[in-house]
């Protein structure tokens, strides 16, 4: 597995070269006690929410939101305010952001079309971003999106929150020393229903997350989109997704190996032994907010170092992109069969399906990405 992952990486960061030759856009080291300026750019539940979760981080100064609807940007600076940051300019169109040099990082918390077009935009304009998931709708977006990062040489930390966790981290250190045995068989579900591009990536990703970044070889799926079994198959373990709505339960994911199973979600995690005798072990810690204030957290380190983040959106468009696979597998009736190496499907007839129909001028301005 480590060759073909070695293998992906050169191919996303071929532009990574001429990044670092380039001044333009890239800003040296950050000091530990420089406030990085902060706006954010679309202010509804996701977007307020990311709000509070930064102010909590010393080392951020927000200063600017940015939504079409008047109420929740209204909404979102009352908020800013009362938690001490006056002052936040007010705007309704995201170009305005982009273009004030004074601004150094911005969080995207938009509609999801709008993730992959904004990122890219951010990261010409020399802004380091946040880009809640999923990252992009189609794939070939997906693939600019790592470009325009590495070409500009920005950090892109995407909203899969899992990846700071202290209980993830255990259980992702405890699938990899082979605590479990051989792993054949992982398991994840989404108690709310809904697209898997919602829920699904945040829980496929911490398979991926667990297993060098593997994508999957072939995925077929049945069900509707908000009623789904996907099932996909990785080089050495097969997988499933289940949306499951009203079953009273979290999302989660489970491992199961020769010799135990790990079960994790965001209330603990639990391991069973195969063997009767052996007891289950179980750690409960309510974390979910805490989560969040360290990727925001690990967010801001990584812009004063310009080390790569925890949820870097290379790893986020591979696990977005494993969830696109399934909903195109569901609406065509078909199992696709993914090409690592290339990036893309192996059936001919599925390639227009990974490219997004942009009207102009955006896609002038997507294809000048890479």
């Amino acid at each position: 597995m480590a060759a073909p992952h070695a293998d992906r990486r050169g191919f996303l960061q071929a532009g990574a070269g001429a990044a670092l030759a380039s001044s333009l856009f890239t800003r040296g080291i950050r000091g530990a006690n420089e406030r990085v300026s902060l706006a954010f750019i679309g202010s509804g539940r996701m977007g307020s929410a990311n709000i509070g979760f930064a102010a909590r981080v010393p080392g951020f100064e927000i200063v600017s939101v940015c939504d079409v609807f008047q109420p929740a940007r209204e909404a979102a600076i009352e908020r800013a305010r009362k938690l001490g940051f006056g002052g936040v300019k007010p705007m309704r169109d995201f170009r305005e952001i982009l273009a004030d040099r004074s601004i150094d990082a911005v969080c995207i918390a938009t509609p999801d079309h709008w993730h992959a077009y904004m990122t890219i935009e951010a990261c010409k304009a020399g802004k380091d971003v946040w880009v809640e998931t999923p990252a992009c709708v189609y794939v070939e977006e997906g693939v600019k999106m790592i470009a325009a990062a590495r070409k500009y040489n920005r950090i892109v930390q995407a909203g899969t929150i899992r990846r700071s966790g202290g209980l993830f981290q255990k259980a992702r250190d405890v699938v990899t020393s082979g605590a479990l045995g051989a792993i054949t068989f992982c398991k994840t579900w989404d108690y709310a229903g809904g697209s898997i591009t919602c829920g699904g990536v945040h829980m496929l990703d911490i398979v991926q997350f667990a297993f060098d970044e593997a994508m999957p070889l072939s995925v077929a799926a049945q069900g509707t989109p908000d009623r789904m079994l996907a099932v996909y198959r990785y080089p050495v373990f097969v997988a499933s997704y289940q949306s499951r709505p009203n079953c009273g339960d979290t999302s989660g994911a489970a491992f199961h190996g020769a010799e135990a199973t790990l079960v994790v979600n965001r209330a603990g995690y639990s391991i069973f032994p195969n063997g009767k005798s052996a007891q289950p072990v179980a750690e409960r810690i309510r974390e979910t907010t805490a989560m969040n204030v360290s990727h925001w957290n690990d967010f801001l380190e990584s812009i004063r170092s310009r080390r790569k983040p925890a949820g870097d959106i290379e790893t986020c468009v591979r696990s977005t992109v494993t969830c696109l696979l399934a909903n195109l597998a569901l609406r065509h009736n078909m199992t696709l069969e993914w090409d690592d190496r290339a990036f893309t499907v192996k059936q001919p007839e599925a390639l227009p399906w990974l490219k997004a129909p942009y009207r102009a001028p955006v896609s002038k301005l997507i294809a000048q990405s890479s």
